[in-house]
């Protein structure tokens, strides 16, 4: 038993010697990757460990944890003032009792200077009683990398101080700024920006969102505005992104969006309308915009985008959209003639997925055209309704429509309302000799 014992701790002192062997560097490294709540335990392992978390290159902070501002206000400068290491991580959750201005952008100017790479701020307090700023050396700092802003104030600096080298992801989120055409001089400063994402607000007074960027790959917009503030409209919108690979723009409603350039071949996702009223050239904008998108690789397109395009645009001059490969559309009122046109539109079409609030009566799905897709390239399709499938001809014809008229079909995708007739669509001829199995899915 005693020299099981011995073995036991003789195993625990070589483990303890091992770690005690590392350098500080390599043990703040280590501790960078667990929350700083549990940096700070390890003060309590022995006397090497006390001071070690101070020196640890990322720190996290949410000043609703701390008893009182002050004691945030107290940990926040500890940790700032216990060394001159950089801070390579940064995250704040900012909701305290009193604001000071002063001392805040002392304290996020200090993280800036010191080599942030990664920064990130939510702030939780009303900003309509306290603007939280940034300090103007956030929009300077050669080492960012990553920028998540929440509720904060959006500074608009001389464009010459503007200079971000590094930054290749920033998101911001209901962010107020100062001026209305402020991306527009900001945005082009970041020369190797790949990832935007803005979400507007009520309040953010921002005019217009122009996006030109060189370098930009990914793209998402969306509104969270208020119901009161619909009638408003969302601002303009200006694309000009000759290498964007992918561009979400959801819950949006405005009197402009202009795409000037996109890269060819993207991937989009599209939950827009025109907030136009009475304007003779509403159709032309409409057609202008699906043109500037006619290059675009997959399409995700929203039922109310659809409904917009369907009420608003003559049919015949949709342009046609050579490249695309997959598309995923929405209906709520179903709109059979609007969906064979879209078709007719996607020659070499070979993946389409459609979600139907409900389906079409039975004498409005009739083949007045044959699309050229249909012939040549639509190998899978997918449908999906929350209404559960009885068998009836109007659940059926749809379906079965597929089945007996695209002739390189190879799976149809059915959701979980089809399950009491998949058995009947199994038993349908095909036209296509390539046609693998009818089956259900979690699209």
């Amino acid at each position: 038993m005693l020299v099981g014992d011995m073995s036991i701790h003789r195993r625990t002192s070589t483990s303890e010697d091992r770690i005690s062997s590392l350098p500080n560097t390599l043990l703040c490294q280590i501790l960078s990757y667990l929350s700083t709540e549990d940096s700070v335990r390890t003060s309590a392992l022995s006397k090497r460990w006390t001071h070690l978390w101070l020196h640890v290159p990322a720190l996290e902070l949410d000043s609703s944890k701390f008893p009182d501002d002050f004691e945030f206000g107290d940990f926040f400068d500890n940790f700032l003032e216990s060394g001159e290491e950089d801070i390579k991580r940064f995250d704040l959750v900012y909701n305290v009792d009193e604001h000071i201005h002063e001392d805040f952008v002392a304290r996020i100017d200090d993280v800036v200077n010191r080599g942030v790479c990664h920064l990130t701020i939510l702030n939780e307090l009303d900003v309509e009683e306290e603007l939280v700023r940034m300090p103007l050396s956030l929009y300077s700092c050669r080492t960012l990398v990553s920028l998540n802003l929440y509720c904060v104030v959006f500074d608009a600096p001389r464009t010459a101080v503007v200079s971000l080298p590094r930054l290749k992801t920033m998101h911001l989120e209901a962010v107020k700024f100062d001026g209305m055409w402020l991306l527009g001089g900001f945005i082009p400063r970041c020369s190797v920006l790949e990832e935007l994402t803005i979400v507007t607000d009520d309040g953010d007074e921002l005019g217009v969102v122009i996006v030109s960027s060189k370098s930009l790959k990914s793209f998402k917009l969306k509104s969270m505005r208020s119901e009161e503030t619909e009638d408003e409209g969302d601002p303009t919108v200006v694309i000009d992104a000759p290498r964007l690979e992918f561009m979400s723009i959801t819950d949006y409603q405005s009197k402009r969006l202009v795409i000037d350039n996109i890269g060819p071949f993207a991937k989009v996702d599209i939950d827009f309308i025109f907030k136009v009223e009475d304007d003779d050239s509403f159709g032309a904008m409409i057609i202008n915009f699906l043109t500037k998108l006619s290059t675009v690789r997959e399409m995700i397109i929203s039922s109310r985008t659809l409904e917009m395009i369907h009420d608003n645009c003559e049919w015949e001059l949709l342009p046609q959209f050579a490249n695309m490969s997959h598309l995923h559309a929405s209906f709520l009122e179903t709109s059979w003639k609007l969906l064979l046109t879209f078709l007719g539109c996607c020659p070499n079409l070979q993946s389409l997925d459609l979600e139907f609030d409900s389906f079409p009566e039975p004498e409005e799905i009739e083949l007045s055209f044959v699309p050229q897709c249909f012939q040549s390239s639509l190998q899978f399709v997918g449908l999906r309704t929350p209404i559960r499938v009885e068998g009836t001809l109007s659940e059926m014809k749809l379906p079965m429509l597929f089945l007996r008229n695209c002739k390189v079909l190879k799976k149809l995708m059915l959701n979980e309302s089809f399950r009491n007739v998949i058995q009947k669509l199994r038993g349908i001829p095909k036209m296509s000799p390539q046609f693998q199995t009818v089956a259900l899915s979690n699209i």
